[in-house]
């Protein structure tokens, strides 16, 4: 997979072609805020990136898609993706297909598919195995879904990762992707096999079918382990349980077999346990009854209460109108207003006519005489009443104790029936118990073809279990990287860079160079100076570009570098990128040095690998102008034309 144009669609109509090369150097040159930086960016986006990581700008503001066109062996492949709309990256992507694609002008572009759909493509157009990374036990991290996504790390690097001594891979500064590089490396190397997933999800079916095989194994064994005793011990617990009623428990071998050949063939002899529907079971019926009553009985104990306190009300009522009679019958009143009315009933003087006086006393003798005489009429029937509450209390009281004595007799006959459910169980599971022993003795090798099996399977296991195991994947990987760094060694040598001297290598577990020294190894981090940092960077994506290209791994045939000889350019200071703005004699000697030995790897991976850059260097010699795309981004000249951002500033 390379890279042969990349096109920006501009929000006016127009279309920003940039072309490029398959299987040669490809350069960019260009003063600085040209748009160089962004160019890796665009790619990166169009390729899956989770983010847009091109800066605001004219850029931003004159751009609606970004775009690339792919070549493969057999194919070429249009992938163009929504610019973002504020912070938020965009899913909307158009693809295309074809022996020969052309680019469509912007009227053309459509939302035919999304950016995870893209890379899906990508991924099975590389081959990237089925794969799931591995997690050593007792580690909590996550298992990771290789994809194409995770070969990105090896294509690419930044202005600030080139020459940055305490990161090497691309996107490694950010959290969480060092762990990826290092799970997701072994797989694009190639030390884990294309068919690992496969291999173990083969391991896990094979020892599955072994444990269920050991399993029936250990069964028959404890069978027969102990000979007859094992059947004489059956038909004790059968004659414990009721299930065989001779005296005689160790018959000999025939009659024990013919006897648990019997009780292998038991089963209940009822079916007492049928289920039955709630509206015919008769202890729900009593259940509800019981409830009825015992509501009707509180009703009835209310009722009684309310009467007892009425009578008692009139009681009291009574007790006051016989007092207040009593005393005026103690001075004989009713007598004497029933007499003659000519004289006072209180005073006994003379009294020609009844006064006013008289007939509200007389008034008020006749009411309390009524009363006292509807006392006595009701009496007898509050009293009537509460006898008649407390005959109904009693029936109610018994019929409760009747349904108590037929609940709790049906309670124990369930009890019962469950005692004999438990003992069928038991009766079953030793049925149970007698027909795998008697199938278990008319085995004449004892398992054998079974163990036969498990050997079989136990050499299937062994050979996956050893192809599987993490140490000799990490054996292979330490291998492949030692093959690799007979590479970096011989080119570190080849730039003349610091300890080149030494064997250098790349450490997987640090992602990081080492070079290996008589006083121990010495990290990238610790080599000192930006030349040395920028060219162990390019040294290890030349040669694990090699490494890919030539096992054939499903990693893009391309690197994307930009800015590498930013560490001999005073970039504030240069303006046309010729070698004579650089002030020493030897650092423009390594900045040719450096682009010759890179179009030197290259065509001896011709036409397989392609190195585009994006510099500032600008070497006035055929070889290094020839490869030179696109004009020049030099005053007029840059990645969107002019025109783009002042009609948007209009």
């Amino acid at each position: 997979m390379q890279i042969i144009k990349i096109a920006l669609y501009g929000k006016n109509g127009e279309r920003r072609d940039i072309d490029l090369e398959p299987g040669a150097v490809n350069i960019i040159t260009g003063a600085s805020q040209r748009g160089k930086t962004s160019l890796i960016h665009i790619v990166e986006y169009c390729l899956g990136a989770s983010e847009c990581m091109v800066a605001e700008g004219h850029i931003r503001q004159t751009v609606d898609w970004y775009s690339i066109l792919l070549q493969f062996e057999d194919c070429q492949v249009f992938i163009a993706r929504a610019a973002p709309q504020g912070t938020s990256a965009s899913a909307a992507s158009h693809m295309l297909v074809g022996n020969d694609v052309d680019v469509p002008d912007k009227n053309q572009l459509s939302n035919n598919t999304n950016i995870d759909s893209v890379v899906s493509y990508l991924t099975n157009k590389l081959g990237v195995p089925e794969q799931i990374t591995e997690v050593p036990q007792g580690q909590t991290r996550s298992e990771v879904k290789i994809s194409f996504r995770h070969s990105r790390y090896y294509l690419f690097q930044s202005q600030n990762e080139i020459a940055n001594n305490e990161v090497l891979f691309h996107q490694q500064a950010k959290p969480h992707i060092p762990q990826n590089i290092k799970d997701t490396l072994p797989y694009f190397i190639g030390a884990a096999e294309d068919d690992r997933l496969v291999d173990t999800e083969a391991l896990r079916t094979l020892k599955r079918e072994r444990n269920q095989l050991l399993k029936q194994i250990d069964e028959i064994k404890s069978l027969k382990g102990d000979g007859v005793q094992k059947g004489y011990a059956l038909l004790a617990e059968a004659a414990d349980l009721g299930m065989y009623q001779f005296v005689n428990l160790m018959p000999n071998d025939q009659t024990l077999i013919i006897e648990l050949t019997k009780l292998s063939r038991w089963a209940p002899s009822s079916m007492s346990n049928e289920l039955v529907d709630d509206e015919s079971d008769p202890l729900l019926k009593l259940e509800n009854q019981y409830q009825e009553l015992q509501k009707h009985k509180h009703i009835l104990k209310l009722r009684l209460r309310e009467a007892q306190v009425y009578s008692e009300s009139e009681n009291n009522f009574q007790k006051a109108a016989y007092d207040q009679a009593s005393r005026l019958q103690s001075v004989e009143l009713f007598k004497k207003f029933n007499g003659d009315h000519k004289t006072c009933p209180l005073c006994e003087s003379a009294s020609e006519r009844q006064t006013r006086f008289d007939s509200i006393i007389k008034s008020a003798l006749d009411d309390l005489a009524n009363k006292l005489e509807g006392v006595n009429r009701t009496r007898p029937r509050v009293t009537g009443y509460v006898g008649q509450l407390r005959d109904e209390q009693r029936v109610i009281n018994l019929k409760l104790r009747r349904l108590k004595s037929a609940i709790s007799q049906i309670r124990e006959k369930d009890h019962e029936t469950a005692n004999q459910d438990n003992l069928d169980i038991q009766r079953a599971r030793l049925a149970g118990k007698a027909s795998l022993y008697v199938e278990s003795i008319n085995w004449n090798e004892d398992s054998s073809d079974l163990e036969v099996k498990v050997g079989l399977l136990d050499e299937k296991i062994m050979i996956l279990t050893k192809r599987l195991d993490p140490e000799v994947l990490k054996e292979k990987l330490e291998a492949q990287l030692n093959c690799i760094a007979e590479d970096m060694t011989q080119w570190a040598r080849d730039l003349n860079l610091g300890y080149s001297g030494n064997r250098v290598r790349l450490d997987a577990t640090k992602l990081t160079v080492v070079a290996d020294t008589p006083d121990g190894p010495v990290p990238l981090a610790k080599m000192g100076s930006g030349e040395n940092w920028m060219g162990y960077h390019l040294v290890t994506y030349l040669a694990l570009a090699k490494w890919f290209i030539e096992r054939s791994r499903p990693v893009g045939s391309f690197l994307f570098l930009d800015q590498p000889t930013q560490v001999y350019f005073p970039a504030d200071q240069s303006e046309t990128g010729d070698l004579s703005e650089i002030e020493k004699d030897e650092d423009r000697e390594a900045v040719k040095n450096l682009y010759q030995w890179i179009f030197k790897v290259v065509e001896s991976l011709s036409p397989k690998l392609q190195v585009i850059v994006t510099d500032h260097a600008d070497i006035d010699e055929d070889w290094f102008q020839d490869a030179v795309r696109d004009n020049k981004w030099r005053g007029e000249h840059a990645l969107v034309p002019k025109h783009w951002y002042e009609q948007v500033e209009e």
